[in-house]
């Protein structure tokens, strides 16, 4: 099986490796063939752009797609405007014989985030965080609705967060830590 993952900096891992990344270690544990198109502060519109190339000309049997955390920082988009958007890739995808995956974004940590990530007046990260809750309830509609699989990786990290602290699971209260990505890895190779 060929797999492309694609999205933002949590599919890219940073800051780390992307050995050190959760597709990193999901391809190391599944031996699948796995490839990493995520891009660092990535949004539905540059994945859109690139799905062409990063996707479809890859002709994988999956695409796992994980977007949603930056349309909300970069105040680019609203929960309803990004879940038409990604429900469109999903139908690319679809369309052309790949299965589509969809992949509910990370929470955020707010008071994590507004120290050591994008420290600016204008975004509010609790808004952030309640935009994803918004998108991550649409995502998983759409997949019981389109028969689409939807994995809720915000419900695990959530949980996860919640059982180990904000301080292990967050490098910067958005990205995960060495151990939040292993956290992942098992996660998504359980549920694919």
């Amino acid at each position: 099986m060929k797999i492309v993952f694609i999205g933002n900096s949590i599919i890219n891992g940073f800051p780390y490796d992307r050995e050190q990344d959760f597709v990193g270690l999901y391809r190391k544990a599944s031996g699948q063939e796995v490839l990493n198109k995520g891009v660092n502060g990535d949004t539905v519109q540059g994945v859109t752009s690139r799905f062409a190339q990063d996707v479809l000309a890859q002709r994988p049997d999956m695409v796992v797609i994980l977007l949603g955390t930056n349309e909300f920082i970069y105040q680019e988009s609203l929960p309803e405007t990004c879940m038409k958007q990604i429900a469109y890739l999903a139908e690319l995808a679809a369309a052309h014989g790949i299965q589509p995956v969809l992949l509910t974004p990370l929470p955020v940590d707010p008071l994590m985030a507004e120290s050591r990530w994008m420290v600016c007046d204008d975004v509010d990260y609790e808004l952030v965080q309640e935009q994803i809750e918004q998108l991550r309830k649409q995502m998983v509609d759409y997949g019981k609705q389109h028969e689409i699989k939807v994995l809720d990786t915000y419900r695990a990290y959530q949980e996860y967060a919640d059982q180990i602290g904000a301080q292990a699971a967050y490098y910067d209260g958005i990205h995960p830590t060495r151990e939040g990505h292993q956290f992942l890895a098992e996660i998504v190779g359980k549920l694919l």
